[in-house]
């Protein structure tokens, strides 16, 4: 029974539970092997401990670097591009896989032999999506010179932008007198509904116009404007906006800068802020000495714009890069 047993154990049909002198079982250690590839050192030995494994960060790390190196094969659309091990100094070339986006091998250099090389060894690239470099060019067409080369949408919009910016910059004499903007259909549309004699039109001026009549009809019926508005669903200064209303063109005006108590006083401030007194504590102070009616929010809000654009400062033209982007 006994060389029943052992001659079982050393059967190499039957998977092994562990391996000879091993500290771990098979599966405990596949275990690590996945916590590690996941999560590194010292958060995996924190997971672990919590698994209650007990297992070290040097011990998820000798797991991971005992793992085979992956094998890929030969990916159909093949990505070429450069990265800087030292920025300035040192380059190298990635090869990922186009279709699952994983690195397939890693060149030393971003020259053309090294990468013609590689397409010689690895038969089978069909498309091969690269930047514009010269270099790649070359040893793509030496390597296989029966694939298509195309380029990537990042290089595409990174060789787009650099040459808007170049033709900007070579006009950047015409950005120092900007022309006015032009009115937008919006701008327009609420310019002609202010107009006395004209009136909008529009899906908004169709649903305003509804609405208008739909709530002096109510009125005339009875109802109260509270009642209106709890009939309708709309809050009691929409249904108070639309009673007021005579016409319902009236209704657009209610887009018109509302009026302040500030307003009479701007100027006032205007020149106190050309002058260079620009402290909001005392203007507010020398506002309230002539009994007006205005608060210090009002007169903080009020200096913040005048400072940020002061009146009569033409505005800045546009950078470079803000219009190229």
């Amino acid at each position: 029974m006994e060389r029943l047993t052992a001659g079982a154990a050393r059967s190499p049909s039957l998977h092994p539970v562990d391996h000879p002198y091993a500290r771990f079982t098979t599966r405990l250690n596949h275990v690590l092997e996945r916590v590690g590839l996941a999560l590194g050192g010292r958060a995996g030995a924190r997971l672990a401990t919590q698994l209650g494994f007990g297992a070290g960060r040097t011990t998820l790390l000798r797991r991971v670097m005992t793992l085979p190196d992956p094998q890929f094969s030969t990916p159909r659309v093949l990505g070429v591009d450069d990265f800087a091990i030292r920025r300035g100094q040192t380059y190298s070339t990635v090869l990922t896989c186009g279709e699952s986006h994983r690195v397939v091998d890693v060149l030393p250099t971003r020259e053309a032999g090294p990468l013609a090389g590689w397409l010689t060894s690895h038969p089978g690239v069909e498309i091969i999506c690269r930047d514009r470099a010269s270099a790649y060019a070359d040893g793509a067409r030496r390597g296989t010179p029966e694939a298509l080369q195309v380029a990537d949408r990042f290089h595409l919009w990174q060789g787009l932008g650099r040459a808007v910016e170049t033709c900007v910059a070579a006009h950047r004499e015409c950005l120092r007198a900007p022309t006015p903007p032009e009115p937008s259909n919006v701008d327009t549309l609420q310019d002609d509904a202010e107009l006395p004699g004209r009136d909008p039109v529009g899906r908004r001026a169709e649903r305003k116009k509804a609405a208008h009549a739909l709530v002096h009809e109510l009125l005339a019926q009875g109802h109260s404007r509270r009642a209106i508005a709890r009939h309708l669903g709309w809050g009691l200064n929409t249904v108070l906006r639309y009673a007021t209303a005579t016409r319902w063109q009236d209704t657009f005006r209610e887009n018109r800068p509302r009026p302040s108590r500030l307003d009479p006083y701007k100027s006032y401030l205007e020149r106190r802020f050309a002058a260079g007194c620009t402290s909001v504590t005392q203007l507010h102070s020398e506002l309230l000495a002539e009994h007006a009616p205005v608060t210090y929010a009002m007169v903080r809000a009020h200096i913040a714009t005048l400072r940020t654009a002061p009146p009569g400062t033409p505005p800045s033209p546009p950078t470079v890069r803000k219009v190229t982007g």
